[in-house]
């Protein structure tokens, strides 16, 4: 069960490190993470920059 969901949350992580590269960004510490509470897979976004995560809402908020 968690290594399903372990192999889920890194298939996710992944998908969304390439997405950000495509638009220029890039989260350091992004990697798929055991779950906790429930048993869903989990994407642990932490380690960017207060500056990249400022970057990140502007880009993202221009194409809203």
């Amino acid at each position: 069960m968690y290594a399903e969901a372990l192999v889920e949350g890194g298939a996710a992580a992944r998908d969304l490190g390439e997405a950000l590269r495509l638009a220029g960004f890039s989260l350091p510490s992004l990697y798929g993470d055991l779950p906790t509470i429930t048993d869903k897979a989990l994407v642990h976004l932490g380690g960017a920059s207060a500056e990249l995560v400022r970057e990140l809402a502007a880009w993202i908020r221009e194409r809203a």
